[in-house]
């Protein structure tokens, strides 16, 4: 059975989500140094072997208009950095607007601003993962 994780990767933060195929659950969120991807990596490589993961679901922050930006730039690299360090099964899934997404569920759910912030991370990388679960199961 694969065990997959979703990657919601930011400069400070990389949020997580858990799937063993039907339905992911939010993680955790791992803080990091600003742009230090190597210390990110060694916290996910922790989570990998720790939780037996098989397949990586990583968020792929496309501009609007369909072009590759810094964000996305940032995603290739810290891919790269993965693929130099392990061998796993790594997909890219277009994330444009699940940060938001992810904003508007927990506003409706009548959080705190700090919880928000402390939660929203994690929850994008659930929703990035399931819109991949969701693709993959059609």
């Amino acid at each position: 059975m694969k065990n997959y994780l979703g990657i919601d990767l930011g400069t400070k933060t990389i949020g997580l989500a858990k799937s063993k195929g039907i339905i992911s659950t939010a993680y955790i969120t791992i803080r990091f140094p600003e742009h230090q991807f190597s210390v990110a990596l060694k916290f996910l490589e922790d989570v990998i072997k720790k939780d037996n993961i098989t397949y990586l679901v990583i968020g792929y922050p496309i501009n609007m208009d369909g072009t590759v930006g810094y964000r996305a730039q940032m995603v290739d690299e810290f891919v790269e950095l993965i693929k130099n360090k392990m061998t796993i099964n790594i997909d890219k899934i277009d994330e444009r607007l699940t940060s938001k997404m992810a904003n508007n569920i927990m506003l409706e759910a009548n959080l705190s601003r700090q919880k928000r912030k402390q939660s929203k991370d994690a929850l994008a990388a659930q929703i990035i993962l399931e819109t991949f679960l969701q693709q993959k199961n059609k």
